[in-house]
């Protein structure tokens, strides 16, 4: 939803300002958000939760291992009820606040459907946080120690050559690329996850930097 700087500032005022952070998993959507929500008072929506929840997994960890690899067997049938789910429960989200609200959504969110995303487009601001070169050697070290559920969506290949795990390695780096891109479709502004990750930057700092140009 494209806005002027005064129309984002007058909808802010008047408790009306819907926000929906788009990017990687672990690239600070959550923690941005709750930021934002402790300090200056926005409702925090976090689609993973309402997913795993309406699977009745008891964490995050539990619907990573529901989910599998993409080399488990039965994988394309739970990655399709996977983006099935999100599409649902981010239809749900979007249509909770009554309140100025920031809209946690998944990694994925670029892969729910039509209906979704156009929703999405038409009644929430959209601020994607970047990954940079560094980030991707970062993300690929966090997905491995702590496993997320991931849509792949047919990035990953693996050669005759390859174990499954090697080929999981040489993939991902190709699946964050790609949804760089998606993002950046989407997105009415983008900031680095340097800057939202940075200490020295306070709530304000990254509120403003939300902001349209002036």
């Amino acid at each position: 939803m494209q806005l002027s700087r005064a129309e984002f500032e007058r909808r802010h005022v008047e408790n009306a300002l819907h926000v929906a952070f788009i990017g990687m998993s672990n690239i600070g959507k959550s923690y941005t958000g709750s930021r934002l929500s402790e300090s200056l008072g926005f409702e925090l929506i976090q689609v993973d939760q309402l997913i795993w929840e309406s699977l009745g997994q008891g964490s995050m960890a539990d619907f990573a291992a529901w989910q599998g690899q993409p080399y488990s067997e039965g994988y394309a049938e739970r990655e399709a009820k996977s983006i099935a789910l999100e599409s649902e429960a981010t239809a749900k989200a979007m249509s909770a606040p009554a309140q100025n609200a920031i809209l946690d959504t998944t990694g994925s969110v670029i892969y729910t459907s039509d209906e979704v995303q156009e929703k999405l487009l038409s009644h929430w601001y959209i601020v994607h946080i970047s990954a940079s070169k560094d980030d991707i050697e970062r993300l690929k070290a966090s997905y491995f120690k702590h496993p997320k559920p991931l849509i792949w969506n047919n990035h990953y290949k693996r050669s005759l050559r390859q174990t499954p795990n090697e080929a999981i390695i040489t993939s991902y780096p190709d699946l964050l690329a790609s949804r760089e891109l998606a993002y950046s479709w989407l997105a009415d502004v983008t900031v680095s996850s340097e800057f939202v990750l940075d200490p020295n930057n306070t709530s304000k700092d990254i509120f403003e930097a939300l902001k349209p140009p002036a």
